[in-house]
């Protein structure tokens, strides 16, 4: 019986530091954006491996069938069939277009292996990664870091002299991940990842961090894979472009959306040293990246095991840092053999388009239906040298204009083509519902799930960030998002945010910062604008690049981007017909660039007020010889200029009648301004520079978060509706009570009662009884006198009995203040002394949810059982890290405030 006793204590014991390192792992981690947060509504997948197959058609579970199946499958996939002769014929025709690296970059890859560069690989490396077979995580090594590093560095050194890696880092794991939406029982709708030993990670890091620094110098523009500062956006907002602006395309041209059969596992690997050395990469160079593929093997992880090891003779290895570098690279070559063939692509207002590639994701714009067998014969010329080999069956024709056929070369001619996330169709019904509505439903269904679970209302406005925005913000990148979608999306996130009941504060308060009262939470439409804004000030900052050809030419029939943002130009009243997303662009613009209007510096052209024929004008002619403003069409006495005086002067030569049109259209009261103005003043017109509130857009420091406060502010002017609760207060003051809990280590349920303490939302008898207009009762406890938010936490006799017990215990402890008042309670008490405020600050708030729980389950509450509930507490703070965590654990041991 005795042992009995013990074995149960001994899974008490358990059970109850379970419950308090989970305790102290949701304080950490809950409510907060982590893995550990997001994993919690996650459907929880059986680990990536492989239980059940299609074979022959039919559904095969026998563990060595399987086995067998997937060694086949794989060995044959990885197999090489290369062929040196087509590689050569290929590179003959196409070597002398190559670009060549700079003899700098040349001699940095050349160069031998620094340690410093094993350093900075493993510093960038994720914690709490799948190992690969030697079971050692990034977490073993960068906890080893110092005893290890020499070693491996010695290691890694005697692999490059040796020409060969160590056995267990040629060794790979493939976990097979199921393509959404794909029948994952079938081989090919299955996506191999290989975890790599980390040694080799930290080793093929370090290549990865050479070929950065020279590689985007190579690679086309066209290419937007894996390099800094390019943007799958870029790729997809082309596209849309080239569909919104069809009618300025003459022919009828296609675009031809690529597909290449199992694209990363089929590169040869001769092929891509090949690519290297016509780069002009050196011997060291090259013979390392060969090593890293030589002799390298792999299996698959199964549903009861591996099943046997193959060769890798060709292929990347998708988990291997270097890996997506040299994909593109290969890739270019592709690039490089498509534009300079005789293809002939879409042509749109003089300027060409033919090619763009996110990795292997490649699309042709093609001028019409003849060019597509000449591109198809320069894609088999590359196939016989790379090993991609194109999937027909997969490959998909979009026609610009409406074509009578369904199939063209073997290729399908689709209305609707799914490119890069994103459904392509010259439907906008279809493309709102599918890109944009969808999602939108999505997000209704994932929050609701999220409600069955007791969450504060910092975590639910977590949640519609990062569960709900998130699958947003990408369509919204690259698509117009009417006021309808970003009125639905806003009630679905303020609904969950308030839990499907009544919103205790009003939406515009809610998105404004915790300093200034708010609750932090993102307006949808302030969140699109700075989408919008961003795309416009990534065009600024690249006014030439390929990505951005077709608006510039729009843009330039209104004297281009630069100077339209600068005229008080109206959307409808503009002489070039905008798509809707280059409209919504400009109207974010507008709003956040304030046009005070000052005639004698405002633009004539695109101007709102001067028209003909209801439309804003624009001369180009006019403009290129300096004229833009309505001084140039007065003389030093501010009259008007004659037709003849004014050709004269600025060389123009046009009719008068058109001369006189334009004059006419000017408002009197306008030219008498800029009159005044040249007869008292004398001052030239300068144009005004695109700054925001003093910063200029295009640089660095109007950033989004920049941006966001300000789009707020231009939105929402006005301060919180409830400022008046904090009128006694400085604004240093208010800034501290509003925002210094949210850092104090406790859990986010305990901040949620604050929050709704300082906003004089949290409901009491008397709150409820004038906000629904409900009969309650008295106060809970004393059951006396009525219930408003002064007496629950502080004036109610039962609870002053506990204050003044709390502030005798800690004046028993040698911690000292004077008698609490009604706002220290309910805001914070301020100490001079740093760790004493932290301290003290953070008991409170444990007291005022103390009374809060107590409230909840109608007990009075006492200071021994609050005592009770600090020292469960104290003892999950302990396994907290942070360091706020670890000052108050200190404040709470020196104090003694612990049984």
């Amino acid at each position: 019986m005795d042992l009995q006793t013990k074995l149960d204590q001994l899974y008490l014991n358990r059970a109850h530091g379970a419950f308090v390192r989970s305790r102290a792992k949701w304080i950490e981690a809950g409510e907060k954006n982590s893995s550990y947060f997001f994993n919690l509504e996650k459907s929880r997948q059986k680990r990536n491996c492989i239980s059940c197959l299609l074979i022959d058609g039919k559904e095969c579970k026998d563990f060595k069938l399987l086995e067998n199946e997937v060694f086949q499958f794989y060995s044959k996939l990885y197999s090489t069939q290369f062929s040196k002769t087509d590689c050569n014929n290929f590179f003959d025709k196409i070597s002398h277009l190559i670009p060549q690296i700079e003899k700098t970059y040349y001699d940095f890859c050349e160069a031998d292996l620094k340690i410093e560069e094993l350093d900075t690989a493993l510093k960038k490396m994720i914690l709490n990664k799948s190992p690969g077979s030697d079971g050692l995580t990034v977490n073993f090594y960068k906890f080893f870091w110092e005893e290890v590093r020499e070693i491996l560095f010695k290691a890694l050194l005697e692999c490059i002299s040796q020409k060969e890696l160590m056995t267990t880092m040629k060794q790979g794991v493939i976990t097979l991940i199921p393509k959404p939406g794909k029948d994952k029982r079938q081989l090919d709708n299955l996506r191999p990842i290989t975890l790599l030993n980390t040694d080799y990670k930290i080793f093929s890091g370090s290549i990865a961090a050479r070929l950065k620094q020279g590689i985007s110098n190579l690679i086309s523009e066209t290419q937007s894979g894996f390099l800094k500062d390019r943007l799958i956006h870029n790729n997809i907002r082309l596209v849309l472009d080239l569909i919104d602006y069809r009618d300025l395309i003459e022919e009828n041209s296609f675009i031809l959306f690529l597909d290449f059969y199992k694209a990363f596992d089929s590169v040869e690997h001769p092929f891509i040293l090949e690519t290297l050395n016509h780069f002009g990469f050196g011997e060291n160079f090259r013979s390392t990246i060969g090593m890293l593929y030589h002799n390298i093997n792999s299996s698959v992880l199964l549903g009861h095991g591996s099943c046997t090891r193959f060769n890798i003779k060709r292929g990347i290895r998708q988990g291997c840092g270097s890996s997506p570098l040299l994909f593109i690279m290969a890739a270019e070559m592709l690039s490089i053999s498509l534009k300079n063939s005789d293809i002939s692509g879409i042509d749109i207002m003089g300027e060409q388009i033919i090619i763009s590639q996110l990795a292997d994701d490649t699309t042709l714009f093609l001028k019409n239906e003849d060019q597509i067998p000449l591109a198809l014969q320069t894609i088999t010329d590359f196939t016989k040298a790379s090993g991609l080999h194109l999937n027909l069956n997969k490959c998909e024709l979009f026609a610009l204009n409406d074509h009578p056929q369904q199939l063209l070369y073997n290729i399908k001619i689709k209305k609707e083509v799914k490119y890069l996330g994103i459904t392509i169709t010259k439907d906008k019904n279809i493309s709102d519902k599918v890109n944009v509505w969808d999602n939108i439903n999505k997000c209704k269904l994932t929050l609701n799930r999220w409600l069955q679970r007791d969450i504060s209302i910092f975590g639910r406005i977590l949640l519609t960030k990062m569960d709900s925005l998130s699958r947003l913000i990408y369509p919204a990148y690259s698509l117009p998002i009417t006021q309808k979608m970003i009125k639905a999306t806003n009630n679905i996130h303020f609904n969950f945010i308030w839990r499907n009941k009544c919103h205790y504060i009003s939406k515009d308060d809610m998105i404004k910062s915790y300093q200034d009262g708010g609750g932090n939470a993102i307006d949808f439409d302030t969140m699109n604008g700075i989408l919008k804004l961003k795309w416009l000030k990534t065009w600024l900052n690249n006014i030439h690049s390929i990505w951005y050809f077709i608006p510039n030419m729009l843009f330039n029939k209104m004297g281009g981007i630069h100077f339209l943002l600068k005229c008080d130009f109206e959307m409808s009243k503009l002489p070039v017909k905008l798509s809707d997303f280059h409209q919504q662009v400009l109207l974010y613009w507008k709003l956040i660039f304030k046009h005070n209007f000052t005639p004698h510096n405002s633009p004539i052209w695109n101007n709102r007020y001067i028209t003909i024929n209801r439309k804003s004008v624009y001369f180009d002619e006019w403009f290129s010889q300096g004229v833009w403003a309505v001084a140039h069409f007065l003389n030093d006495d501010g009259c008007i200029l004659q037709y003849e005086g004014f050709c004269e002067k600025f060389q123009i030569h046009c009719t008068k009648r058109k001369y006189n049109q334009l004059v006419k259209a000017i408002p009197l009261s306008v030219r008498s301004m800029v009159k005044q103005d040249i007869f008292y003043s004398n001052t030239s017109p300068k144009l005004r520079h695109l700054w925001i509130e003093g910063s200029d857009f295009c640089d660095p420091k109007c950033n989004n978060k920049f941006l966001r406060c300000y789009l707020l502010n231009c939105s929402y002017p006005n301060s919180i509706k409830r400022s008046y609760i904090l009128k006694d207060y400085k604004k240093e003051e208010i800034i501290r009570i509003r925002t210094k809990y949210l850092s104090f280590p406790i859990p986010f349920k305990m901040k949620e009662i604050q929050f709704k303490i300082l906003n004089k939302i949290y409901p009491t008898n008397e709150f409820i009884k004038h906000r629904f207009k409900i009969e309650t009762g008295k106060c809970i406890f004393c059951n006396t006198e009525n219930e408003d938010l002064d007496h629950l936490f502080y004036s109610c006799n039962v609870i002053q009995s506990f204050w003044q017990d709390f502030q005798r215990w800690l004046q028993s402890k040698g911690i000292q203040f004077a008698t609490l008042t009604t706002n220290e309670i309910k805001f914070g008490i301020k100490v001079k002394n740093i760790f004493m405020d932290f301290g003290i600050n953070n008991l409170l708030l444990l007291c005022k949810y103390f009374i809060h729980k107590c409230r909840f389950f109608k007990t009075k509450p006492t200071i021994f059982h609050w005592k009770n509930e600090l020292n469960l507490f104290s003892k999950s703070i302990q396994l907290i890290e942070q360091k706020s965590a670890k000052m108050l654990e200190t404040f709470l041991l020196d104090f003694g405030l612990l049984d």
